[in-house]
């Protein structure tokens, strides 16, 4: 864990540029350090000079990622490259999309989701209708499930191989093939974002990446205190955890867990933040990170996935798993 904290410092001390940093571990030790960089984490201020020279459009990611956008009014495909912090057009395609405007909402209903969306896999050998191959997505993601929308087998693919080619869809994004091909030379789809909107994707603010990278560390701190009312009050009223649990058992459940007082040591790290359009025109992101989280009673290692809503300055929890 000192390791650990040593790291922290070094890296933190070259973000901030701040003596104040140095002279506290000369003078107090690595922990004061650390609880004042973890402080200094949780402020907007701090995430608004870290941005500064980010492009934060399409949102905000710590790794290069290719993102796709889907203007269905057009309807339209972008894409863009994101890479060092910067946004890249790269090309852009006619597209067709699903006969029935608006939302996707179950099963049948020939709409194309509205949403952002993970390529899941890359199929082959399909029925010549699907062009050379088709992108699956993770539709329904998160989001979708705990609103209760339906359906399955969204993908990005072509056109149909014989030529007899269909003014719309059932619910999938469909490209020409040539285009197809030369995407999938441009891209890695495990890196790839699908953002599907019903109008041009508004741009996103600095200043709501900011109130999101800022408060989930305060969401860590109250996590990491024990502090039940502070970390519920991070979550919605209407929040639906990724088994159906709502806000109320989730909030009996935490108190439980809370209530054994157990030391807790929970690192956040590889943010990826990505609108999430909604047809209620709602601010609405993926948050996507990797934890660690020590407990004496429970470890953890991996991705996880929120689906936060930003009003004003404050951003509430919708969906979490």
């Amino acid at each position: 864990m000192l390791k650990k904290g040593l790291l922290l410092l070094c890296a933190a001390s070259f973000a901030f540029a701040s003596s104040d940093i140095i002279e506290m571990y000369r003078k107090k030790g690595v922990d004061a350090a650390i609880l004042e960089i973890e402080n200094q984490l949780a402020t907007k201020d701090y995430w608004q000079g870290y941005l500064k020279n980010h492009d934060t459009s399409f949102g905000f990611y710590e790794t290069d990622k290719y993102i796709i956008i889907t203007d269905k009014s057009k309807p339209e495909v972008s894409l863009y490259t994101y890479k060092d912090h910067k946004l890249t057009f790269v090309n852009k395609s006619n597209a067709r999309v699903g006969g029935s405007k608006g939302d996707k909402l179950k099963s049948g209903d020939m709409k194309t989701p509205t949403g952002s969306y993970d390529f899941i896999n890359k199929l082959g050998k399909l029925p010549s209708l699907y062009g050379p191959f088709a992108y699956a997505t993770d539709y329904p993601n998160l989001y979708d499930v705990v609103n209760k929308k339906d359906g399955y087998g969204i993908w990005l693919h072509g056109m149909p191989l014989d030529g007899n080619r269909t003014p719309s869809t059932k619910g999938c994004v469909v490209v020409n093939n040539d285009y197809l091909l030369g995407l999938e030379k441009k891209i890695t789809y495990q890196k790839t974002v699908l953002i599907i909107d019903d109008k041009p994707l508004p741009k996103t603010s600095k200043d709501d990446i900011s109130t999101i990278l800022s408060s989930m560390f305060q969401w860590k701190k109250a996590w990491e205190r024990n502090d039940l009312n502070a970390y519920l009050a991070f979550y919605d009223n209407n929040f639906r955890r990724f088994d159906g649990m709502e806000k109320k058992a989730f909030s009996n459940y935490k108190q439980r867990i809370f209530g054994k007082k157990e030391a807790k040591k929970i690192v956040l790290r590889e943010f990826e933040v990505t609108p999430n359009p909604t047809s209620k025109n709602e601010k609405i992101f993926k948050v996507k990170f990797y934890e660690e989280y020590w407990a004496p009673s429970y470890k953890f290692n991996g991705v996880k996935d929120l689906f936060v809503k930003v009003e004003g300055n404050k951003m509430t929890i919708m969906a979490e798993r």
